[in-house]
């Protein structure tokens, strides 16, 4: 990575300084197509692996290469075509000897393997071949994984790019210079439809190859296509490589925290303060906690989220608890026909029906130690996973007189292909609605759940499990979190006919979930939360677009070179130099406001690409189910922190049209994780009569109106 960081440096500073027109470094990567696709790939990822190639070679070999590279005479990179020719040299010559090293360390390493295979027992050393051993392993390692990455990463359908662009481009200049508009777009749509389909086996190619581990049948062959037409639409056209994304990801963030200081200092909407990203003005409505009625009601939302945390199994378990191991050992149980551990004397329980748990049911032993609080009985669990279908357990809530169906989120890599169907799917409901779309993968996965408890009668069971106690009039309550979440609230109201009292408590749903319409008739019977700045309810296909759209715009701004960007935000916690885009943007508000025009341009060339372009296709937009609770935390400011410097946590009722924009930030992936949801409840559920002084928020029973203004520069 040394090496890496050395050659961008001296590349960047050289054509930055020697050029005539002082290209900025950022768009190097944009002034040539073709050298892009089929060679920053090798370029970008190869340079992980150069102090495990170079460190056989003498040190002399860099600075006679270096030295070279320096003869060229620098007064010729005045015009931008020199530059990209000089740069266009440098980079083959630089693959080349990366290419000649690696085969050579691959046929080393092939020696090394084959001399261990041949003299391993023979040989009287023994440490030095121990280390040999592990030597050799970790450099195998290194070697697949560098050559899987490159060969995810290179794009074999950017020749069909370039020459489309190419074509394009002539066909424009050839209608400026005659002052005509040819009417062929067959012509074109036949170039394009070509790219396309480059693309799509391409990513097709891509899914079997890294889930490959998940079978071969037709079901996900059909998902393998979904996906590859999904990430192909979205990555067809982005014309940038990963350092590009990383610096536009900082940038962004950046532009946000100044559009929301910006905000405020002006008060728009009468906007007093963000917190977690939400703007709160007068209208914002904080959860009345000291009402007993909403307390009731936010404890149950407390309750059901430890159902959704618990479906994770024995890894959650060992995560959030750090003596786990220790508590987990005593619960195990034994299947005589594939246990391997002879500690485990207990047998699996008779009256519960498991599937497809592992040899000594740690599932089903650590979800039993996760839901100790109250009298819960857990009656079916099935632990089977596959594309489309999803691990759930049916249990029994004998204090809250529910019978519990919680779903598990993402965990596995069928649940990950899952959860990259997105596509919209019209929800198969009697009598049918067109306008009714939902999650594709998660649809199939509420199907399979339903026809499963339909053909076990698993619910009709659980009512007749112990009726002295009643349970035959238990409502029915279903549950998860992010994938089962989604799972959970499209099964809900596909069992909203049959049990009309069904209540769902979905925990960080995905963001493209329901269309508009089903969004509304959820509202009466799905409550959902989001914690702070997650970002999973904020990335369905239509925000993935307007991410898209914002991270070009905030890279096509910068003036800066890339390691510069990337480097404000690592110094310290964002104490390094400011970005220059960042620092012009700071000292004028009119600069902001261009900055938003400039976005909601490029946002609208996303949505209406033109006819020469090969841009997003336009996709349904999809929100959150149901009634969103929002928890949010307010940070204390520097005279505050004397008191107390932990955040504060507030819990508001939100909009499903909030989260249409991902909000950057370091603690984005944090707030999704399940424990992190159940601890931030459980935070807000504290301030029950003692609305905190930190955050100077009075609850009033209609609304909370700000009081003042508190600090937003924390690092979030």
């Amino acid at each position: 990575m040394l090496l890496d960081s050395c050659v961008v440096f001296f590349l960047e500073c050289k054509l930055y300084l020697y050029g005539g027109n002082k290209l900025p470094p950022i768009t190097i990567h944009h002034i040539n197509h073709g050298l892009k696709r089929e060679s920053d790939a090798w370029f970008s990822y190869f340079p992980t692996k150069m102090v495990c190639w170079f460190r056989r070679l003498n040190s002399s070999w860099h600075f006679s290469f270096y030295s070279a590279f320096n003869m060229v005479n620098y007064s010729q990179l005045c015009q931008q075509e020199k530059c990209v020719d000089y740069l266009w040299i440098f980079n083959i010559g630089y693959i080349s000897v990366l290419i000649v090293v690696m085969l050579f360390d691959i046929a080393w390493l092939a020696l090394g393997t084959y001399w261990l295979y041949e003299y391993y027992i023979d040989c009287p050393i023994e440490h030095p071949k121990d280390a040999m051993i592990g030597t050799i392993a970790c450099n195998w390692i290194v070697n697949l994984t560098i050559l899987t990455t490159v060969w995810c990463t290179f794009d074999p359908a950017g020749r069909s790019w370039v020459k489309m662009k190419k074509y394009q481009r002539s066909m424009r200049e050839s209608e400026s210079r005659f002052q005509y508009k040819r009417s062929g777009s067959r012509v074109r749509n036949w170039r394009q439809r070509k790219v396309i389909r480059a693309y799509q086996d391409s990513w097709n190619h891509r899914c079997r190859f890294l889930f490959c581990c998940i079978g071969t049948s037709d079901r996900n062959r059909n998902s393998f296509a979904d996906i590859a037409r999904l990430l192909s639409d979205f990555f067809r056209d982005l014309d940038v490589v990963p350092s590009d994304v990383i610096a536009g990801l900082v940038l962004l963030r950046k532009f946000q925290k100044l559009e929301r200081d910006s905000i405020i200092r002006q008060r728009k909407n009468d906007t007093y303060e963000f917190l977690s990203g939400v703007p709160i003005t007068p209208r914002t409505q904080f959860l009345p906690l000291n009402d007993n009625a909403v307390y009731d009601f936010f404890q149950k939302v407390i309750h059901y989220m430890q159902y959704a945390l618990s479906a994770y199994g024995w890894p959650m378990y060992l995560m959030t608890d750090k003596t786990g191991i220790v508590k987990l050992c005593p619960n195990l149980a034994c299947y005589p026909t594939c246990c391997c551990c002879s500690c485990c004397g207990k047998k699996p329980p008779s009256n519960i029906q498991i599937i497809d748990d592992n040899c000594c049911s740690c599932n089903f032993a650590a979800l039993k130690n996760m839901l100790n609080s109250g009298e819960i009985e857990v009656i079916y669990a099935t632990f089977h996973v596959d594309v489309g279908e999803t691990p759930f357990f049916i249990s029994v809530d004998y204090t809250h007189k529910k019978i519990v169906i919680s779903i598990r989120g993402t965990l596995s890599m069928q649940d990950i292909l899952t959860d990259l169907n997105a596509e919209g799917e019209v929800l198969p409901i009697d009598p049918p609605r067109d306008d009714w779309l939902g999650h594709k993968g998660m649809v199939e996965a509420a199907i399979y759940i339903r026809d499963l408890i339909d053909k076990e009668n698993l619910i009709g069971k659980a009512h007749l499990h112990n009726p002295e106690r009643g349970t035959q009039n238990y409502g029915l309550v279903l549950v998860g979190h992010s994938l089962g979440a989604g799972t959970a609230a499209i099964l809900a109201i596909l069992m909203k006919q049959k049990y009309p009292d069904l209540e769902c408590y979905s925990y960080s749903p995905p963001g493209g979930l329901l269309s508009m319409p089903v969004v509304e008739y959820s509202k009466s019977f799905i409550t959902s939360v989001v914690v702070g700045k997650d970002v999973v309810p904020r990335i369905g296909l239509h925000q993935m677009e307007s991410l898209r759209a914002d991270l070009i715009n905030a890279i096509t701004r910068s003036i800066d070179a890339k390691w510069k960007t990337i480097a404000c935000s690592v110094i310290c916690c964002c104490c390094g130099p400011e970005p220059t885009s960042v620092t012009e943007m700071s000292t004028k508000d009119s600069n902001i406001n261009k900055y938003n025009e400039q976005r909601n341009t490029a946002r609208q060339s996303t949505v209406h690409p033109n006819d020469n372009s090969i841009a997003l296709t336009l996709h349904h937009p999809l929100y959150p189910p149901g009634r969103i609770i929002h928890v949010v935390r307010h940070h204390p400011s520097e005279d505050e922190q004397m008191l107390n410097k932990e955040p504060v946590y507030q819990a508001i009722w939100a909009q499903n049209t909030d989260f249409d924009e991902v909000i950057i930030s370091p603690v984005m992936l944090q707030d999704h994780m399940p424990d992190t949801v159940l601890e931030a409840l459980q935070k807000v559920a504290i301030v029950k009569n003692n609305p905190p002084s930190a955050t100077k928020l009075l609850v009033r029973e209609s609304t909370t109106i700000v009081h003042s203004i508190s600090d937003t520069r924390y690092c979030e």
